[in-house]
């Protein structure tokens, strides 16, 4: 593994490197959605009360996510440093970058899991999780919340890679850990009956498998961002002060996405279980393509654009930014369109024996998160875009203002005023990616004209 070349994104040709770069990271996360599903998958298919378990199991997500979002989400940061150093051929402080990040991952995951038993239930009950599947809920969480210092070290880990130019390592790393996932799901629900707890069991053993081999696969890398488990501790506060400035306000988004998403959800679950599985069955199919590749993107583009700044490669800046809106239209058309016009095919799939509650809500939410989702993958590229030039704080803001809360507006405003109709609650995500992707754009126009501009006095000094 620690043989692989790493990716220099300063030089070469533009749209092939982003597609060499990007591929790996979209299979990846691809990869690491659809493993996760199979929780949904294999208690959708063989636990006694398929219906009920799927909705146990998406009925933690949105409490998962807000307490992880913030964390996970400062993985941006890590990229962010990481590939300006790499851009700048800075290698004592990737080392020192590497080291923190590790650290700061570990401190992290553990302040989730605290906040996790602290708050999980009460975080349930705000959410109006039906009674009849609250306990089953609560369970598959509490065992998955301890693997979460795991999944935030790991995700940290990846970044480093990704960002010297190691895209590939992460994706082998996930398929050991997603194969042993799916084996361990199929045993522990169908031969020893364990449904909801077998899930979350297998999820916890693959997390930690996870874990090992990327702090493993770092430890065995030759380089400035090898990891050493010696100077774990040895923490250069001013570096992780710069990954937390990058970082947090990403982090930050994420979390305010989780809280109005979490709105959202709140006003679904009074749909009942049917609305829940659908939310979890389409969720999944939304997150495991128009996501992930959205959030490879967004990798991407931070990585290229950091290593480019760092290089003082406007002109490469600009043409990877209008090739990677490209590949968003594309990429996002197929992929969604497809999937919205397969639903028949593969919800039964997924939930044997499906009510027509669960169909009909599941057809309402592929509709406007599916067919539209080519919007969201155009907000990650411009979002990402301004990130790796460092501007952390201002897509931060655009976000929250153009997502978080117009979607709390959105609930709350105009929701109830069509009879708290389905079709209206949902349709918050379209409206809102337009509406933001507007704003960042004309952010980001003004930032690289600034860019242009110190280029240009660096050029002349």
């Amino acid at each position: 593994m620690a043989s692989v070349q790493k990716m220099d994104l300063t030089q070469g040709v533009i749209p092939i490197q982003i597609i060499k770069f990007m591929t790996p990271l979209a299979i990846t996360f691809i990869t690491q959605i659809l493993f996760h599903a199979t929780d949904v998958i294999v208690v959708g298919r063989f636990a006694k009360n398929a219906e009920h378990a799927v909705a146990a199991v998406g009925a933690s997500a949105p409490v998962t996510s807000i307490l992880t979002t913030v964390f996970l989400g400062m993985g941006a940061g890590v990229s962010a440093v990481v590939a300006k150093f790499m851009g700048a051929k800075d290698y004592k402080n990737v080392s020192h970058t590497v080291h923190s990040s590790i650290f700061l991952g570990l401190v992290c995951g553990i302040s989730v899991l605290i906040l996790g038993f602290l708050f999980g239930r009460t975080g349930f009950h705000l959410l109006r999780v039906p009674e009849e599947i609250m306990e089953d809920s609560l369970a598959y969480f509490y065992v998955v919340l301890l693997g979460i210092p795991a999944v935030v070290v790991y995700a940290f880990g990846c970044c480093i890679l990704r960002s010297v130019g190691k895209p590939n390592l992460p994706m082998v790393i996930l398929t050991a850990s997603g194969i042993l996932n799916v084996v361990l799901n199929i045993i522990l629900v169908t031969v020893f009956d364990m449904d909801v707890l077998g899930v979350a069991y297998a999820t916890i053993t693959a997390q930690f498998l996870s874990l090992i081999l990327i702090l493993g696969t770092l430890y065995r890398s030759h380089g400035a961002y090898r990891f050493f488990f010696g100077k774990l501790f040895r923490i250069d506060f001013a570096i992780m002060k710069k990954v937390c400035y990058n970082g947090f306000p990403a982090g930050l988004q994420n979390a305010c996405f989780s809280f109005s998403n979490v709105l959202v959800v709140h006003a679904n679950n009074e749909f009942g279980p049917g609305a829940i599985a659908a939310t979890s069955v389409i969720g999944f199919a939304a997150s495991g393509l128009i996501n992930s590749v959205a959030n490879a993107q967004h990798q991407t583009i931070i990585t290229f654009t950091g290593q480019n700044a760092g290089a003082k490669k406007k002109e490469r800046i600009i043409k990877g930014l209008y090739w990677s809106i490209g590949y968003a239209l594309f990429i996002g058309i197929a992929l969604g369109w497809s999937a919205y016009f397969t639903l028949e095919y593969w919800l039964p799939a997924c939930v044997k024996n499906p009510s027509e509650e669960f169909l009909k809500y599941s057809h309402i939410r592929a509709f406007l998160q599916l067919l539209p989702g080519f919007l969201f993958m155009i907000l990650d590229v411009l979002s990402g875009t301004l990130r790796g030039l460092g501007y952390s704080v201002t897509p931060t803001a655009i976000s929250i203002f153009g997502i978080c809360c117009f979607r709390v507006f959105w609930v709350f405003c105009i929701f109830p005023l069509f009879s708290k109709n389905y079709w209206i609650l949902i349709m918050n995500f379209p409206v809102s990616y337009i509406l933001t992707s507007t704003v960042l754009g004309i952010a980001l126009w003004i930032a690289l004209r600034k860019f242009s501009r110190s280029v240009m006095i660096r050029e002349l000094n």
